[in-house]
């Protein structure tokens, strides 16, 4: 990115050389890929989102600059969520480590974004109501309150409890900061696990998602849950598994046998 805005202010650059770096990175070679493959999309698209975050930054911090990603529309990115079955949640919960193993369930009985997770204050944490406020978030949808399961209760109980630091998982280097990171842990669980095809920490809130309306939760309330603004970014969220589908299947066969006469 920095060679095609090197020497630029941020008030020089505008949506238009902006479309034209996204329209000449995707043709670029990829580095150490195959013969004749292209940067992906999943690339450009973190390219598109460091610059706006970039904007979004100099807009905090009081500049008057017009943030030219605003109307930028980002390339789809197909087949990377990945939905983890049962079997393979047990191998991963096992091969995972502390605090790993508590962030992993947190994610997947309460659909929370990773960055959520880490910076969980012990001050937002209501072991009587059973809530976790999370007060952070770019949207006002962002900024909402989560009711546990047992599971993520327990794991509180244990973390939340009496202690001078300010995060429920505090940074290992600095307690004073909550964790930036379970990358590497997460990589090694699933190594250990077997788990193949691999999958991101983030795909823990897709297995959430589509759990929960698996479950019965509608649309609008796992929105809410997600901290969505729109029901079309909820719906990204949702991958029935095979079997759901199946089972869907027979539903509707019993709903017809059940309109004959």
């Amino acid at each position: 990115m920095n060679r095609f805005f090197r020497g630029k202010w941020l008030d020089e650059i505008t949506q238009g050389m902006v479309e034209d770096f996204k329209a000449s990175r995707i043709r670029e070679k990829r580095w150490g890929g195959q013969k004749g493959s292209t940067v992906s999309v999943v690339t450009v698209n973190r390219a598109l989102s460091t610059l706006r975050l970039i904007y979004n930054y100099a807009e905090r911090c009081g500049f008057q600059v017009s943030n030219p990603v605003k109307h930028v529309e980002f390339f789809r990115e197909t087949g990377r969520e990945r939905i983890i079955s049962a079997a393979e949640e047990l191998a991963y919960l096992a091969a995972a480590s502390q605090p790993l193993k508590d962030i992993a369930r947190i994610k997947l009985d309460a659909g929370m974004r990773p960055e959520e997770v880490f910076r969980i204050e012990r001050s937002n944490v209501d072991l009587g109501q059973r809530t976790i406020a999370n007060p952070f978030g770019k949207t006002k949808a962002a900024k909402r309150k989560l009711t546990m399961t047992e599971e993520v209760w327990s794991i509180m109980k244990k973390r939340a409890g009496p202690s001078d630091g300010k995060y429920v998982f505090p940074s290992p280097d600095n307690p004073e900061r909550p964790i930036g990171s379970v990358r590497k842990a997460h990589d090694g669980a699933v190594r250990r696990a077997k788990v193949k095809p691999a999958f991101r920490l983030y795909d823990l809130r897709h297995t959430y998602a589509s759990r929960a309306v698996m479950a019965g939760v509608d649309l609008p309330t796992l929105g809410a849950l997600l901290g969505h603004t729109t029901i079309q970014m909820t719906m990204r969220y949702v991958h029935p598994a095979e079997e759901h589908k199946k089972e869907a299947a027979k539903k509707f066969e019993n709903f017809k046998a059940l309109r004959r006469y």
